[in-house]
Protein backbone atom coordinates (compact mmCIF):
# COMPACT_ATOMS: atom_id res chain seq x y z
CA UNK A 1 0.00 0.00 0.00
CA UNK A 2 0.89 3.92 -0.11
CA UNK A 3 2.44 3.36 3.50
CA UNK A 4 4.75 0.69 2.72
CA UNK A 5 5.81 2.66 -0.77
CA UNK A 6 6.53 5.74 1.15
CA UNK A 7 8.59 3.99 3.95
CA UNK A 8 10.85 2.11 1.00
CA UNK A 9 11.06 5.80 -0.31
CA UNK A 10 12.34 6.93 3.01
CA UNK A 11 14.72 4.02 3.38
CA UNK A 12 16.69 4.39 0.01
CA UNK A 13 16.81 7.94 0.39
CA UNK A 14 18.17 7.92 4.47
CA UNK A 15 20.95 5.12 2.85
CA UNK A 16 21.77 6.80 -0.80
CA UNK A 17 23.45 9.72 -0.89
CA UNK A 18 23.89 9.35 -4.79
CA UNK A 19 19.73 8.93 -5.41
CA UNK A 20 18.95 12.15 -3.05
CA UNK A 21 21.50 14.20 -4.97
CA UNK A 22 20.09 13.09 -8.51
CA UNK A 23 16.48 14.02 -7.31
CA UNK A 24 15.01 17.50 -8.72
CA UNK A 25 13.80 18.82 -5.83
CA UNK A 26 9.95 20.17 -7.37
CA UNK A 27 9.78 16.56 -8.87
CA UNK A 28 10.38 15.00 -5.22
CA UNK A 29 7.87 17.50 -4.40
CA UNK A 30 5.22 16.65 -6.57
CA UNK A 31 5.64 12.55 -5.72
CA UNK A 32 5.73 13.25 -2.33
CA UNK A 33 2.31 15.30 -2.87
CA UNK A 34 0.73 12.87 -4.89
CA UNK A 35 1.26 10.25 -2.00
CA UNK A 36 -0.45 12.57 0.56
CA UNK A 37 -3.46 12.42 -1.46
CA UNK A 38 -3.68 8.47 -1.65
CA UNK A 39 -6.66 6.99 -0.33
CA UNK A 40 -5.63 4.94 2.49
CA UNK A 41 -7.37 1.46 2.16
Amino acid sequence: DCADAANALASRLADERTLRNALNPQDMANVLNAMSKWPDT
